[in-house]
């Protein structure tokens, strides 16, 4: 497990973050399907790295496998491998070097902090992808200030670009944003967004709604220069810029990290339970196994970390 992944669920509620310390779900989430296929794109030094993204969600599909209550998975697993596809290809520059992973780090003389960021090409500063259904004002601070951007600021002691692709609630298996999904014209099969003068004005019903995975025509690069032409790629993909805070604040939250972190490690006493926090914000991949008073095994969907 990452340390920010530690600490992130430690503060939600500490018995699933002691859960965490040694157990995981087998299955994985769309979201994570998304994230892990995306840094092998990232990380690939294949020309086609985009594909490399896509070719891994597929890896990923059959092993460890998707956790959905969908019926058609392998149609879900495909519309992934598109999204992994355009957002890796969107994000790292066709000309841009494979990005790096920071090596472990020990904070102070506590525990070793293992980083779920990336590391720019050149060193200079931390990358980290958000991938989120909306954006506002909560969603930017909750993001800026939690574990997996301050904690790794603080650990390496770099600032961090954030990048936030915006993808969509998740419906019926689908993400619904223009990363996924267009209308096209029924003559010239010309790819829209929205109207450019009046983008607020439903276009007429002969358009016809495509999803990407369903039209191989339309290269990745088309699909994007689309969204940019309409205006729409810079509401659902953007960069936010993470300073480093002084040497103060660093210090503090270094101590935190390593207080809380060390906590976890050590913990032999299962903690109570915290109620308020099974099902909101998010629901708890432990709640199923720990209210019905049982530990977390492969009855639940879950595997031993060793």
């Amino acid at each position: 497990m990452y340390s920010a992944q530690l600490l992130t669920a430690y503060e939600h509620c500490n018995r699933s973050g002691i859960w965490s310390r040694d157990w995981k779900k087998w299955k994985i989430s769309d979201t994570e399907m998304i994230q892990r296929s995306i840094r092998a794109g990232l990380l690939s030094d294949r020309p086609d790295f985009n594909v490399a993204s896509g070719e891994e969600t597929m890896t990923l599909s059959a092993e460890p496998g998707l956790d959905s209550k969908e019926y058609n998975l392998y149609d879900q697993c495909v519309h992934l491998a598109t999204l992994s596809d355009i957002l890796s290809y969107a994000i790292r520059k066709p000309s841009e070097k494979p990005w790096l992973i920071p090596e472990d780090i020990r904070i102070g003389d506590g525990p070793m902090w293992r980083s779920a960021a990336y590391l720019s090409p050149d060193g200079a500063y931390l990358r980290r992808i958000a991938l989120v259904s909306n954006w506002g004002d909560d969603r930017h601070f909750g993001e800026c200030r939690g574990w997996f951007s301050m904690g790794e600021i603080c650990a390496y002691n770099l600032p961090m670009q954030l990048v936030v692709a915006v993808i969509g609630q998740n419906k019926g298996g689908k993400r619904h944003s223009p990363f996924t999904k267009g209308l096209q014209h029924p003559v010239n099969k010309k790819l829209k967004f929205k109207k450019k003068n009046n983008p607020n004005e439903p276009f007429k019903s002969s358009w016809l709604p495509v999803w990407r995975e369903d039209h191989d025509e339309i290269s990745t690069e088309s699909w994007l220069q689309s969204m940019l032409t309409d205006t729409v790629l810079e509401d659902h993909l953007f960069k936010v810029d993470i300073p480093l805070p002084n040497h103060d604040a660093q210090r503090k939250i270094k101590d935190l990290m390593s207080k809380k972190l060390e906590e976890i490690e050590t913990a032999d006493i299962l903690p109570d339970q915290q109620m308020s926090t099974c099902d909101f914000p998010i629901p708890c991949v432990f709640r199923n196994n720990c209210h019905s008073g049982n530990n977390p095994s492969g009855k639940y969907g879950f595997m031993k970390i060793s």
